[in-house]
C-alpha cells in the first residue's frame, strides 16, 4: 500500500525548515530501507525502488534533502555538513519509534552515500546495514578548482552558482563537448531538480569526504558497495580505499566498468541489491 508523501518539521532550533519525504509501506513490513538521494536529485528519482520494495514486503522511505526537491532551505547549500546528519537523525528516530523492532537499512547514492557514511560514523542510531551507490568520497574536479571553492567559501559562502546552466552553455562549443558531462540537460528538464550550488556546499562536501576516509575505522556495519571504476563524477580510487579500510567483516562490492554514475537505475544491479537485503532480512 502506498502512503501519500508527508511533511515533517526539523526540530533543530538553529534553522527550522520543512523536509519532504515519500514513503511506500506494505502491510506488515519485514524491514525498512531509507534512501538518501544524490546531488541535483530528489526522492522522486527512486519511485521504482519504492514500488519494488512494497512487492518484497519492505518499507521504503526517501526524503528530499534540505535545499533539494520539495524540502525547504537554500538550493544546494548547507552551512555545515552536519545539518544533513541532524535531519537524517530526526527521521531515523521517528522511524525507529514508529516501526519498533524492524531492521532499518540506509541506502545512499553519491552525495547520499557520503551522508550515510558520515551518519554511521558519527551518530548513535545504528542501521542494520548500509548500501552505498557511487559514494561521493571525492570528486574528479581538478585540485585547483576545489581549492578555489574552499577560498570562495570563506568570502561568500552562500553565493549561488549556476553550474548546471554554465555546463549547458559551454557544451555549445564543439571542442568542449567531449570533456563536459552530458547528464546535466536532464536536470534542466526536471522542475524539482536542484541546479544551483554554493561554494560552502562544495567545501563541506570535500571536507567530509576526506574525514570519511580518515575515520574509516569507525564504520563497522554490514555494507554493500556499488560503484563504477570509470565513474565520470566521483573518484572510484577513494571508494576502493574506503572499502578496504572499514572494519566490517560483512562487506560486499559490485564493481562495474561502463563509466556509469547513476547505478540505482539499473535493473540488474537492483536485483543484486535486493538479494543482499533478502539474505539479511530472513
Amino acid at each position: 500500500m502506498y502512503r501519500a508523501p508527508r511533511i515533517f518539521a526539523n526540530s533543530k532550533p538553529v534553522q527550522e525548515i520543512n523536509l519532504f519525504y515519500r514513503s511506500w509501506i506494505p502491510v506488515n513490513p519485514i524491514g525498512l530501507v531509507l534512501l538518501i538521494h544524490g546531488a541535483g536529485e530528489h526522492s522522486g528519482f527512486y519511485t521504482h525502488i519504492g514500488k519494488e520494495c512494497v512487492n518484497r514486503k519492505i518499507g521504503f522511505m526517501a526524503p528530499d534533502l534540505r535545499g533539494f526537491g520539495k524540502s525547504g532551505g537554500q538550493r544546494g547549500h548547507v552551512d555545515r555538513f552536519k545539518e544533513y546528519l541532524d535531519d537524517l537523525d530526526d527521521l531515523v528516530t521517528q522511524l525507529q519509534i514508529r516501526y519498533q523492532g524492524l531492521p532499518l537499512f540506509l541506502c545512499g547514492h553519491s552525495l547520499g552515500g557520503l551522508i550515510a557514511i558520515r551518519f554511521a560514523q558519527q551518530l548513535e542510531s545504528k542501521p542494520a546495514g548500509v548500501i552505498l551507490s557511487s559514494p561521493a568520497l571525492g570528486t574528479r574536479l581538478p585540485t585547483t578548482i576545489r581549492k578555489c571553492f574552499d577560498l570562495v567559501s570563506l568570502l561568500t559562502p552562500a553565493l549561488p552558482l549556476e553550474l548546471i546552466k554554465w555546463n549547458e552553455s559551454l557544451k555549445k562549443w564543439k571542442w568542449l563537448q567531449s570533456r563536459l558531462p552530458g547528464w546535466t540537460s536532464d536536470l534542466l528538464d526536471d522542475p524539482s531538480a536542484t541546479i544551483q550550488y554554493t561554494p560552502r556546499w562544495f567545501a563541506e562536501l570535500s571536507r567530509n569526504g576526506t574525514k570519511a576516509l580518515s575515520e574509516a575505522n569507525r564504520f563497522h556495519y554490514p555494507t554493500l558497495c556499488l560503484y563504477d571504476r570509470f565513474d565520470p563524477i566521483v573518484n572510484s580510487d577513494l571508494i576502493e580505499q574506503f572499502i578496504q579500510m572499514i572494519v566490517s567483516e560483512d562487506k560486499t562490492c559490485a564493481v562495474f566498468t561502463e563509466g556509469n554514475h547513476s547505478l540505482l537505475q539499473n535493473g540488474e544491479l537492483l536485483n543484486q541489491m535486493f538479494h543482499w537485503l533478502s539474505t539479511r532480512l530472513t
